[in-house]
């Protein structure tokens, strides 16, 4: 492990490793062959950790290497590895040229060998060759590639020490590096199928689905639309073999892919909960031949998994913010006789009412929010003007406007998490007031969290002294974040519990079964399915004054 202050390859100075006066000093020692690093650093993510992470490095210099964390994210390493020199990164993201890095390196080189050799981010600071915010973003680049070489490592031990750090040096501040981008790196780079199916033991061959939770940290991995049709293929229930066969992707990309949410807990085996209403199981029906539109004839499972997939592909471009050729998928190049052309097949294909006469209502309400999309790409390359200015945007390496608002940082979305727990709580516990205003604050933190909506809305509804006026409102939003997010199981549970309050048992009953099927674990839908097929099966009451001995005369 290098001594505090030593200068790596880079030119940047490792921070100082002395903890906090009081913090706990006693390391915790971690089997890499029993937990792998992927899961390391997700647990140390959700645990908000600040300290460090030391790890056994083989090559290139044996020796004990350190990551430093703050708040759950890495900000510093020691990992030794040559390739990854500041001075490179520093030319292939174009903040300077070679002469100037070649320049700086032989000043450097040339001091007398007793003269303290400043560092070189320093060296390009003070030569204004460079600015303070250019390092940062270089270093934390540095950081993130010496990181991933992390995950190489297979076997030994890791020791995790807490309390926080001394500071980082004030011209390395900012490096936090994204831990779930990282893990995905690490594993896409470092582990193969037969690593894989060590650590995930069983689960390698058994049917997988996505847990709800992923939606909030989604954007955080930065998944390519194509890792996206393989999401896609997890969302209601696959196996790694079923997920290659429904997406196109290679074995090994989905392997890596499930993997990876499965070590940041966002996938997990999607076996049959057990069912503890005391009702016996029913046999599982044969799969059926059903009329659709989306093709002639009749359409089999596999053909409606393939139009699944394809609408979550869709799906992920819109979410990456694809521009509109790319949700055309024309080139371009193309004219308007060949946008038309693509818009009639796509159209026919995701038109919500194409949907309306077939056993697809769940897919109907995501099908629109593609087709929007779609729409609004046709209109947009419809038009000669803007389909000409939007091309030679993309031709020049240009992108269209993103969103002003910034994405909530991973950190925000685990404290908003944390935050959400708390208020579940205290809604369970029937304090209304207290849970809602916990639901709001980790809203703020968490604005894209759909789930919240619902939970904020049911709370407004709970908390009224007059119900009724309440419910038409609360079921819009309901149905408003269930148009965004058709898999939200919460937002499906509360609508049947709305129901419930009306005395709709049957639609009531449709709401709790959409939930229990995207969450097979919710117990709280399987307790109201009893409970409103007990009511269904039970006859009403009879008052005993109105019949026999005890009629009215």
């Amino acid at each position: 492990m290098s001594t505090p202050g030593a200068t790596t390859p880079g030119g940047a100075t490792t921070p100082g490793a002395s903890a906090t006066p009081g913090a706990p000093t006693t390391a915790e020692v971690v089997d890499l062959r029993v937990l792998g690093l992927p899961r390391v650093v997700f647990a140390l993510l959700r645990a908000r950790f600040s300290g460090l992470l030391t790890l056994p490095q083989v090559e290139p210099e044996p020796g004990g290497r350190t990551v430093w964390f703050q708040g759950g994210m890495p900000i510093f390493t020691d990992w030794v590895s040559p390739e990854d020199w500041l001075g490179q990164i520093l030319v292939e993201t174009g903040q300077l040229s070679e002469e100037e890095r070649d320049r700086a390196t032989l000043a450097l080189d040339s001091l007398p060998p007793a003269t303290a050799r400043e560092r070189f981010g320093h060296y390009l600071i003070r030569r204004r060759l460079l600015t303070t915010a250019q390092l940062r973003k270089a270093l934390r680049i540095q950081c993130a590639r010496k990181l991933v070489h992390c995950f190489a490592v297979r076997r030994g031990q890791a020791q995790v020490t807490g309390g926080e750090a001394s500071e980082v040096d004030e011209h390395a501040l900012g490096a936090q590096v994204n831990a779930l981008e990282l893990i995905f790196g690490g594993v896409t780079k470092h582990y193969d199928l037969g690593r894989i199916a060590l650590e995930m033991a069983r689960l390698f061959e058994a049917p997988l689905r996505v847990r709800s939770s992923f939606e909030r940290y989604r954007t955080h991995f930065h998944f390519t639309p194509g890792d996206e049709a393989v999401i896609a293929a997890f969302a209601a229930s696959a196996t790694i073999a079923e997920a290659v066969a429904r997406c196109g992707q290679s074995r090994l990309r989905v392997a890596q892919i499930a993997y990876t949410l499965w070590a940041c807990q966002m996938l997990k085996g999607a076996q049959a909960a057990r069912d503890t209403s005391g009702a016996q199981a029913v046999p599982a029906a044969k799969p059926v031949m059903r009329k659709a539109s989306i093709g002639a004839g009749t359409v089999e499972p596999g053909r409606l998994a393939d139009f699944a997939a394809e609408l979550g592909r869709l799906e992920a471009a819109v979410t990456a913010g694809a521009h509109a050729f790319e949700l055309m998928g024309v080139p371009l190049t193309a004219g308007r006789g060949e946008v038309r052309q693509a818009w009639h097949g796509l159209s026919r294909r995701f038109h919500p009412d194409a949907l309306a006469h077939q056993e697809l209502g769940h897919l109907r309400e995501r099908s629109a929010a593609v087709f929007a999309s779609l729409n609004e790409a046709y209109q947009i390359l419809s038009d000669t003007r803007q389909r000409e200015e939007l091309a030679s945007l993309v031709q020049s390496g240009g992108r269209p406007s993103a969103r002003d608002t910034p994405a909530p940082t991973t950190q925000a979305i685990l404290e908003s998490e944390a935050i959400a727990r708390e208020a579940d709580k205290l809604l369970r516990a029937g304090n209304f007031e207290r849970a809602l205003e916990r639901y709001r604050r980790a809203s703020e933190l968490s604005p894209e969290d759909l789930e919240l909506h619902a939970a904020i809305a049911w709370c407004e509804y709970l908390r009224s002294a007059d119900k009724p006026p309440l419910r038409g409102p609360t079921e819009v939003t309901l149905r408003s974040v269930l148009a965004h997010q058709p898999r939200c199981a919460r937002a499906h549970y509360f609508l049947g519990l709305l129901y419930t309050h009306a005395n709709d048992d049957q639609a009531a009953l449709a709401s709790f079964t959409s939930a229990l099927e995207i969450e097979p674990e919710m117990l709280d839908a399987k307790r109201q399915i009893h409970a409103v097929e007990l009511r269904k099966s039970t006859p009403p009451a009879t008052d005993p004054r109105q019949s026999g001995v005890f009629r009215r005369r």
